[in-house]
């Protein structure tokens, strides 16, 4: 799950409090933990946007391990020809949880994604349609090619994300605004922060266009469209 910025790039990017970068089919924010700290739960609120067409768009929130998060643990909805719910720890496969978790246009979903900080082997992630009062709370296992015991959980993420299968261009569909409400995260001492000081990223297409804006406040993460 690297995003499209190299690697030299990316942990310049990191140097500071706040940043910006930009991917093909990716917008949203990404918090970095303090020096010597780290996360160990991450949650946003968000209304399932109405969607339509063939594209593909995915809204989570999580938390990744490094900086370049080729470990991610997360939870969230996806739109492909119709609506579900998902948990997964990336790289590993995504589970379904739609039977538990049905989602609608309209509805309003909170995610909360949780690790230890002394026991990676195992990661929970919360769904709740808030509308539908509908909830599942998932154990997840720590992804085949991690070791748990140096995972460092180093980032938390909030991300509208297009996607696509093998060998098709990508193509996002209309999303308009998201809002990410209620955003937060929990440090390793109990310290709760909020999305402020986060990295903005926004979609780039291949030809230097710009189509997302995306804007952070103290607890509100803003994904415009554009």
């Amino acid at each position: 799950m690297k995003f499209s910025t190299c690697s030299a790039l990316f942990a310049s990017l990191f140097g500071s409090a706040a940043f910006a970068a930009f991917d093909q089919n990716r917008g949203g924010a990404v918090l970095k933990a303090p020096a010597d700290s780290s996360f160990t739960s991450v949650t946003g609120t968000f209304t399932v946007p109405s969607l339509t067409g063939a594209s593909k768009l995915s809204v989570w929130v999580a938390i990744g391990d490094t900086l370049e998060q080729d470990i991610v643990l997360k939870g969230g909805i996806t739109y492909a020809n119709g609506l579900t719910s998902f948990v997964a720890w990336y790289p590993d496969n995504q589970t379904d949880i739609t039977t538990d978790v049905p989602i609608s246009a309209g509805d309003s979903v909170t995610v909360t994604v949780s690790l230890s900080a002394e026991d990676k082997s195992t990661g929970t992630v919360v769904v709740e349609n808030l509308t539908q009062s509908k909830k599942s709370t998932q154990t997840v296992p720590v992804p085949a090619k991690a070791d748990p015991a140096v995972l460092t959980a180093l980032a938390a993420d909030w991300f509208v994300q297009a996607y696509q299968a093998a060998g098709e261009l990508v193509s996002v569909p209309r999303f308009g605004t998201l809002d990410f409400t209620k955003a937060s995260a929990t440090l390793a001492n109990g310290t709760v922060v909020g999305a402020a000081g986060a990295g903005t990223f926004e979609i780039q297409g291949t030809s230097g266009q710009i189509y997302s804006q995306t804007t952070i406040a103290a607890d509100t993460i803003t994904i415009k469209q554009q």
